[in-house]
């Protein structure tokens, strides 16, 4: 009863919180997709770092440590690096160009880059067929989470945080996405940081020195690399910090930049990624993940004994029901739900500013008004939402691989485009094209035949022949316009270099 009333209760927030920000906006597209563009550094730091840190944060980047030893925190660490060289290098000036030409979306200012149409809806398409199943991920997080803890079938969490996103993306659109993330975030923090210390205080009393003192009887291989299994050795570690530095190209943290108030932002955040984000907030799934739940799943007369698999996306939440009082146990739950809301959330108001504003209004409806593009946008949110149910409900793998093996080498394919667009001034249309499409095809194949990846995380071949295609091709065609080249460089680095 009591996490039935939390669930009400936080649902209840939700809705208030959404109602309320509904208010508040301006009925404008601009407002709706980027939050009237003034977002300011306090709520943009929650707002990047939470769309970031999701239920795969909570129980699938500690369940591959509690499998395979700390090897895998070179991923985080690439990400955090990945993020600092968004802030540093493309968000301020995709945030210029974006801002002085009032593009909706980063899609459509690439379109506009490479005065190419066709490249719009190439990409719209591939990161639709990325980002749609991490949405799922967040959903089915929450589901496994009820199951753990009440027995209640995933379908429960599953539909109870569908319902809380379409409200509030459908409401609150990006201002109240961005807002909801600064509750959500310190829910969160609160939930993960307070479980790991009272599951430390209660089950080893001396502290974590003894939970490593088990795991140095039980099972050593789990506290260093390459793992009980030898899955990381250096050359692995390697690839997985590069795929990590590939977060860069994740859509829904890309547009965060757009929704900037002003240029200063991107001097903290940087700096905010790595101190914050990187030696602070991912230490608590690390120690989680890598000493605590092994320990536990390894110690004599243990209440949750060593699990693999998929069954491992539960092992945080089974350790918590186990060991923990119930009523902490609800609001640890909680914390999953934050955690799933915060990020999906900004997930969803991405997908479906894809298909809103660079599918339909960009193939379909041209001229459509702002209420026509609004409208759209919400339709294109439910229907999202209940393609990603289907996903979640399917369940065909493990929490991390929804990331790991299909949002992230999806994402990963319109990163030469991206950057070149940015930064490259001899970047092309035709070198765009052929990278982006041969990337995605080579994809696609290697899902269907694993061994053309000659045994490589589907990022890496992928995007090395994009890459190759791209500064070729783009070499041997004609260089862009003078106008392009104004706008997107001239122009940007004279907005920049004022002062604010």
């Amino acid at each position: 009863m009591i996490t039935i009333f939390v669930l009400a209760t936080f649902g209840v927030a939700v809705l208030l919180l959404a109602v309320y920000g509904y208010k508040v906006s301006a009925k404008t597209a601009e407002d709706y997709m980027l939050a009237g563009r003034g977002i300011g550094i306090a709520v943009m730091f929650f707002f990047a770092l939470f769309a970031i840190s999701s239920v795969w944060t909570f129980y699938a980047y500690p369940s591959i440590l509690y499998r395979h030893g700390p090897g895998f925190v070179y991923f985080i660490w690439g990400c955090v690096a990945g993020f600092a060289i968004l802030y540093m290098f493309i968000g301020p000036r995709l945030w210029a160009v974006c801002r002085l030409n009032r593009f909706l979306s980063p899609i459509e200012a690439m379109a506009a880059r490479y005065e190419s149409p066709c490249l719009r809806l190439i990409v719209s398409v591939v990161l639709l067929g990325s980002i749609v199943p991490y949405i799922a991920d967040q959903s089915l997080g929450v589901g496994l989470g009820l199951r753990a803890m009440l027995g209640f079938p995933p379908i429960v969490g599953i539909l109870y945080i569908s319902l809380l996103l379409i409200l509030i993306v459908l409401l609150g659109g990006m201002r109240i996405t961005a807002w909801v993330n600064v509750l959500l975030g310190l829910v969160y923090t609160a939930a993960f940081l307070g479980s790991l210390i009272f599951a430390i205080g209660k089950v080893f009393p001396g502290g974590i020195s003894d939970a490593v003192a088990v795991l140095q009887t039980a099972k050593p291989a789990l506290l260093t690399t390459p793992g009980p299994q030898g899955l990381f050795r250096p050359a692995a570690t390697s690839i997985v910090f590069l795929v990590g530095i590939l977060a860069f190209t994740w859509p829904h943290i890309v547009i965060s930049t757009m929704t900037a108030q002003d240029k200063s932002i991107f001097k903290w955040l940087p700096a905010l990624a790595i101190i914050v984000a990187g030696m602070l907030f991912y230490t608590i799934p690390f120690i989680w993940g890598s000493v605590l739940a092994p320990a536990i799943s390894y110690m004599p007369g243990t209440l949750v004994p060593p699990v693999s698999g998929k069954d491992a996306d539960n092992i945080i939440q089974m350790i918590i029901s186990s060991y923990l009082p119930q009523w902490f146990s609800a609001f640890v739950l909680m914390g999953v739900i934050a955690a799933a809301i915060s990020t999906a959330a900004v997930q969803l108001m991405t997908a479906s500013i894809i298909v809103a504003r660079d599918v339909i209004h960009g193939f379909f409806v041209p001229r459509g008004s702002d209420r026509f593009l609004i409208r759209t946008t919400k339709v294109s949110v439910i229907a999202i939402v209940l393609l990603s149910m289907a996903i979640a409900c399917w369940y065909p793998v493990e929490l991390a691989e929804y990331l790991l093996g299909i949002a992230i080498p999806g994402f990963a394919q319109w990163g030469p485009s991206l950057v070149g667009g940015i930064l490259w001034k001899r970047a092309t249309k035709e070198g765009a094209v052929a990278g982006t499409v041969a990337g995605t095809l080579y994809l696609v194949a290697g899902f269907i035949y694993r061994p053309v990846l000659f045994g490589l995380h589907p990022a890496i071949p992928t995007l090395l022949v994009n890459i190759i295609l791209f500064v070729v091709i783009s070499l041997l065609t004609s260089r862009p316009s003078d106008m392009i080249i104004r706008v997107f460089f001239d122009e940007v680095e004279d907005f920049l270099s004022k002062k604010a």
